[in-house]
């Protein structure tokens, strides 16, 4: 063999060298890591669990912080929980990797089984937790389609149902290619039909699936059963789109052929391809799990056909020529194509220092949010909003429209993606939610944002004239109604007000408010408070004062301030030291400091001391419902209206809860 010295032999020599050592090391290690396998298949077959940890253990410590260690951790935990039966230490390990390396691969499997052990445990709240963790930061791994399904399954076990069709939504957007698609549209349309009761919704959601895959192989199987549904509802059976579908597969194949021509360049070529044809290393991965470049190939040849390429390619402007590819696939409903063009036309503007218009961040934001990835969503609007305030107005007025047109649920969406972004705004936001379910004859929901409206702005006219219309017209609470017209035509300054007010701030979390007025609560039943008061007035005014003061110690209790709230409750009892309330604040506060057992027995307590006293017997009722005991609350609520039948609020709580199991159990 003949060798030619040159300049660069050296290294070469030296790269030949290390690349022979790192095969030696790699493949020690793989021996190493089969052989463990082994030993620990040999030990769990034989049941010996712990023989099988403490050889998982011997790689930990052998190895800290490398990715054989973080596999044998889940290995590890993986036993305490399917053979050990210790749980919480397997949890405890999971969390441990977590916190050690979250953006690792194993992080991803450790999220991806705490998600299954909390569904499989019926804790679908941590269940979600998980499964939205993988869904939005690990949008590349496959484990993040699958979380995404169990996303929306834990969702629906919780009989969250609108969620959970929102969901299966992000799942046919983020997949619209195929199968996984058309089954996600299934599992929405029967959500929308059986659970949420919306016919119009679910016909639309069957139509358009059969409309836009009745003609691609692969589908049929959902696609008749969508015709189905159609069928049995009495609704028409649209044709299949054939040219879009035709049209679908022959995009799909020019991007199939472009990427095989760019390969052969780059393999002619032997050096990075410039940012006409190929992505730049330095641009991070965008979470749609498309190539923009592969996007814009037939574009590109488009254009080079009509001899503008010189000038649509050219750097500082191709992210132009992206953008309005891109804000095409919007206008046609192709979120993922779409997202995946405006990250990568925003991330080549600021590499060539160009202009970033606010509304592409806007834009990627509705992406995002369609294929399910929220919390991306909400960091681009975020940033939208702070190069262009008026971007939030955009955003109120996209959702004004949408509530003119008739278009509830895309009205909830928008509105919903805006909450928090500016807390001036928040008020008039969910006000105009409580709009919308009001169209959707939803009348607990639209209550609901009312009160969330007047938790963030006490003197929301709006708010309060809306909430005092629902609670008269449609959810039969007159007395509560009176006092919120009255607030609404500022004709009233009253106890009964303050309260009310001070129980919708603590509700929705404004503990801030909620102090503000349970003190301002108490101060007029103090004004009120006279020597030549009969004994049952002097009763009535001490009340409406323990009352008001039990509530603003709570409230300074939930905004940290427990020593506060503590010197608030103790003066209180000191000066009425007998009183029913007092044991009723004492149950309270304890409940606060997780002492359940103290609070049962003081709420007892004050309930046996003035049984006509409503405080007690709400709390421990609500206290009930919390940890799902939905008998015992409705029994504890019924005996007290046999011997109070004419007490409003017990009364009006039992209606609402009675209202809600009703329309559950017709869901179902």
């Amino acid at each position: 063999m003949k060798i030619v010295l040159n300049p660069h032999s050296g290294a070469i020599r030296f790269n030949i060298f290390f690349l022979v050592v790192a095969m030696l090391v790699i493949t020690q290690y793989a021996c190493v890591s089969k052989s463990m396998d082994e030993q620990v298949g040999q030990l769990i077959q034989e049941k010996d669990y712990q023989g099988a940890v403490d050889a998982y253990q011997s790689v930990i410590d052998s190895k800290p912080g490398t990715s054989e260690a973080r596999q044998a951790q889940l290995g590890i935990a993986k036993l305490y929980i399917e053979k050990m039966d210790q749980s919480q230490l397997g949890i405890k390990i999971y969390q441990d990797l977590l916190a050690a390396a979250p953006d690792s691969d194993e992080a991803a499997e450790a999220h991806w089984r705490l998600g299954l052990h909390a569904f499989k445990s019926k804790d679908y709240q941590a269940a979600q937790q998980s499964f939205d963790t993988i869904v939005n930061n690990f949008p590349a791994s496959e484990r993040s389609h699958n979380a995404q399904l169990m996303l929306a399954k834990s969702y629906e076990e919780a009989s969250n149902y609108e969620k959970a069709a929102e969901v299966y939504d992000n799942v046919a957007n983020r997949h619209p290619e195929g199968k996984r698609a058309t089954q996600a549209l299934v599992n929405k349309a029967r959500i929308e039909q059986e659970y949420l009761n919306n016919q119009a919704a679910a016909t639309q959601t069957y139509q358009s699936l059969v409309k836009q895959y009745g003609a691609i192989d692969g589908t049929e199987e959902s696609v008749e059963e969508a015709k189905k549904a159609l069928q049995l509802m009495g609704a028409s059976i649209p044709k299949p789109d054939e040219p879009d579908a035709q049209e679908l597969a022959t995009e799909y194949s020019r991007r199939s052929n472009y990427r095989e021509r760019r390969r052969a360049e780059r393999d002619a070529a032997g050096f990075e391809l410039s940012p006409a044809t190929g992505i730049p290393k330095d641009i991070p991965e965008s979470g749609f799990g498309v190539n923009p470049e592969e996007i814009m190939g037939p574009y590109k040849e488009t254009i080079m056909q009509e001899g503008t390429a010189d000038q649509d390619f050219a750097p500082e402007v191709y992210h132009d020529t992206v953008l309005k590819i891109a804000f095409l696939k919007l206008q046609f409903q192709e979120y993922r194509d779409a997202g995946a063009l405006f990250f990568y036309a925003i991330e080549l503007a600021k590499r060539e220092k160009a202009r970033i218009d606010p509304y592409s961040f806007l834009r990627l934001s509705v992406c995002y949010r369609k294929v399910g990835l929220y919390q991306r969503a909400a960091k681009m609007l975020k940033e939208a909003v702070r190069r262009d305030i008026r971007v939030l107005e955009a955003v109120i007025v996209t959702g004004d429209n949408q509530y003119l047109d008739e278009e509830y649920e895309r009205a909830i969406e928008t509105y919903n993606s805006i909450i928090g972004m500016n807390r001036s705004k928040d008020p008039e936001i969910y006000w105009r939610l409580g709009l919308v379910y009001q169209k959707m004859g939803n009348y607990d929901k639209e209550a609901e944002f009312c009160e969330r409206a007047i938790a963030s702005k006490t003197d929301y006219t709006d708010a309060l004239q809306s909430l005092a219309y629902v609670l008269f017209r449609h959810l039969n609470d007159k007395n509560r109604a009176r006092i919120f017209d009255e607030l609404a035509r500022e004709q009233s300054n009253s106890y009964e007000g303050e309260i009310e007010l001070g129980g919708i701030c603590y509700k929705y979390g404004n503990y801030t408010w909620a102090k503000t007025k349970y003190q301002a609560a108490a101060r007029i039943a103090e004004r009120q408070k006279k020597d030549s008061m009969s004994p049952l007035e002097q009763r009535l005014v001490e009340d409406q004062i323990a009352y008001a003061k039990v509530h603003t110690a709570m409230a300074y209790y939930k905004s940290e301030m427990e020593d506060k709230g503590q010197e608030i409750f103790d003066a209180l009892a000191a000066e009425y030291p007998d009183h029913p309330l007092i044991s009723y604040g004492n149950g309270q506060l304890a409940l606060l400091k997780g002492d359940t057992d103290t609070a049962i027995a003081e709420f007892k307590a004050s309930m046996e001391k003035d049984p006509k006293s409503h405080a007690a017997p709400i709390a421990l009722g609500e206290y009930y419902l919390s940890q799902g005991y939905i008998d015992e609350a409705k029994v504890l609520w019924s005996g007290f209206l046999k011997a109070n039948p004419r007490n409003r609020v017990v009364r009006q709580r039992l209606a609402t809860l009675n209202r809600q199991l009703e329309a559950a159990t017709n869901s179902d």
